[in-house]
Order: C-alpha cells, then sequence, then structure tokens
C-alpha cells in the first residue's frame, strides 16, 4: 500500500499522492482514480479547458452537468456546477502542493 500524503481537501473529494512512486489519488466518494503525475497534469489542463456553462447538459434529475469522458468508453463521470467547481479548485490545489513538496 502506497504512504500517501493528502494534497487537497474541498467537500467529499480529496486528492493525495504517494511520496514514494507519486502516484495521484483522486477520491470522490466511491470512486478513486489513479494518476501518474504527468497523467495527473494532463487531467487538469482537460479541466482548465472546459466550462461548465460551454459544456453542460440538462439531466434527467433536473441538474445541469458536465461530462468527462474517461479512457473506458463504458464510464464518465459527470458534475454539476458545484462539483465542478470544487473538482477544479482541489486539482489546482494539489497540483500547487506537489509543487511545494518537491521543493522541499
Amino acid at each position: 500500500m502506497c504512504e500517501t500524503r493528502i494534497l487537497s481537501r474541498k467537500g467529499q473529494m480529496r486528492i493525495g499522492h504517494c511520496v514514494h512512486c507519486k502516484t495521484v489519488f483522486l477520491w470522490h466518494g466511491n470512486v478513486l482514480l489513479h494518476f501518474t503525475p504527468n497523467d495527473f497534469v494532463q487531467f487538469s489542463e482537460t479541466l482548465g479547458h472546459r466550462e461548465f456553462c460551454d459544456h453542460s447538459l440538462p439531466f434527467p434529475d433536473d441538474e445541469e452537468r458536465v461530462i468527462i469522458h474517461t479512457p473506458c468508453q463504458d464510464i464518465s463521470f459527470t458534475f454539476t456546477k458545484a462539483e465542478w467547481e470544487t473538482l477544479r479548485a482541489a486539482v489546482e490545489e494539489a497540483l500547487l502542493m506537489q509543487q511545494v513538496y518537491a521543493l522541499i
């Protein structure tokens, strides 16, 4: 098991990384995503290039949500505006904290 250092806490979301292998973990509810450091940067860039109002769609629960597709065609993630903003803030904070720990 990795020795995980938390980089960001926002609501139910936690982002951490292994102090040894540098794998980045994003936990939200019952979902756990694993990223290499480079993949996490690419994920961040993908989030940064999407504005909620330009990419959101109405869902059956009467909420506007943005969809993020994954490499697995059968799995996509959806986020309400509040969840989207939380995700983007957490990822940004995690990237900054990675830089801080790299300097230490």
